[in-house]
Formats: structure tokens, sequence, C-alpha cells
């Protein structure tokens, strides 16, 4: 992929103040408490099981089940509450999506550490993210627009950063349907669980600033994407990590 891709940003500079700093640490705490909490349901309530009255299986590869959300109208027959949402909040504006819009969710188990993991997720930087696209095969072009916080001793994976990036669609180049493109702020980090595991977590939710107009040719699409991960057998070799990411892009 050529390096050009990932350079310019096609916005004026996105500069954040204290107070919009302060809002997105906020709105990235907020989801990442909510989905460690589902995390630990899953995997301390719920014992790893998943319910077939709120998730349809989809499909299996390797050690990685996929699974559709059943539609809001179901779930309130049944009298459950949808898994997430994507909602719109304060003066950093979160994307406001009131469509019934499909939930996926992967669960499954990977090979290596968690150390191992958060390496191949973190990706704070332009030469970060040209590696992730050259496996990643659907990102067209992508800038890094701002960064909002970074490493601590803490927490060597900490990563709070507003992205930009387009995406191949089918059609593209016979100008029948446009390129979509999302803003949305990435974090990755780690936290212990009640029960004193450590999980690493990753997140992209979309949002928008005053700079990040829409782009002529292009449409805009809102995303939520929430992952957690922990080391079944930290100390032993041949160790692997359980792995839980549910989805919902409006494309």
């Amino acid at each position: 992929m050529p390096k050009d891709r990932f350079v310019a940003s096609p916005f004026p500079e996105v500069q954040v103040s204290e107070l919009e700093r302060r809002e997105l640490l906020h709105i990235v705490d907020m989801h990442v408490d909510d989905y460690l909490t589902k995390y630990v349901d899953h995997v301390v309530v719920d014992k790893r099981k998943v319910d077939d009255r709120r998730w349809e299986h989809v499909k299996s590869k390797d050690k990685l089940r996929v699974y559709a959300e059943r539609s809001h109208k179901e779930l309130s027959r049944r009298g459950i509450e949808p898994e997430t949402s994507l909602s719109a909040t304060q003066r950093v504006q979160e994307h406001s999506v009131t469509k019934d819009l499909p939930v996926v969710m992967g669960i499954g188990t990977l090979v290596g550490d968690l150390d191992d993991l958060m390496y191949g997720v973190v990706s704070p930087t332009l030469d970060d993210m040209r590696v992730k696209a050259s496996y990643i095969h659907d990102v067209d072009t992508a800038a890094v627009l701002c960064s909002v916080a970074g490493p601590s001793k803490e927490d060597p994976f900490r990563s709070i950063v507003i992205k930009w990036m387009a995406i191949d669609v089918p059609l593209q180049s016979t100008k029948l349907v446009r390129s979509r493109d999302f803003v949305y702020i990435e974090a990755t980090g780690t936290a212990f669980l009640p029960t004193g595991d450590r999980v690493g977590y990753h997140l992209m939710h979309s949002i928008d600033f005053p700079q990040t107009k829409l782009l002529p040719k292009k449409t805009r699409g809102s995303l939520s994407v929430r992952s957690c991960a922990l080391s079944l057998s930290p100390s032993r070799p041949g160790r692997c990590c359980l792995l839980r990411t549910t989805c919902i892009v409006d494309k």
C-alpha cells in the first residue's frame, strides 16, 4: 500500500481544549467500564455461555464463533435490552444512530499472551497504521488527527487517539457507490477486573468535531467496536487469550 495514503489529513488541524479532552476521556471510560462489566458477566456469571435468546450463531472459524444479535423488536418481545447502541452526548459529539442496526459479536480464543495481543492492537501513529493496513486490506486511506492520551508506567499500552479512515467498498471504482469514511476515537489499554485478572481492551467509536466536515464523494459512516481479552493461562507455555468483541457499523 503506498505510504502517501497515510500521510495527509483531509481536515484542518484538529485540536482539543482541556474541557474537550476531559469529555473524550469520559466517553472512553464510560464505554470501557460498560464493556468490562459485560465481559465479567460473560466470563463469571454466564460461565462463557452465549444466551441464544439474544444471539443467533452465524459462523465459526478455528476457535472463533460469530453471532448476530436478534432484532430489537424480537428482543423487546422477550423482555431483553439490546447489547449496545450508538448514542449522542455533550460538546464532543458522538454519532447518533436510531436505526435497528445489527450487533455482531465474536467470542473465542487466540494463541499467545495478553501482551502479544496488545502489541498487535495498539496503533497510535501513522507508521503503526501502515503496518495494520498491510494485513487489513479494506482500509483505503487513513490519518491520525489528534492524540488525546499516551502510555504511562502503569499502562504501557494506553493510547487514546482521534483518527480518520476511508474503506474500500465494492463497485467504488465504477462510481456507482461512494467510498465510506469514519471519524472515530480509538482507545487501547489494560485494566483489572474485580476478580484481579488483568485484561486488555480496544475501543473504536465514531465521533464528530467541527473541523471534520463531510468530504466530497464520501459517505460518512458510524461505528462502535469494543473488544476485551483475558489471558486464560498466563503462567503456562502455549497460553491463550479469551476474546470477546462486539461491533456495530452503520455505513
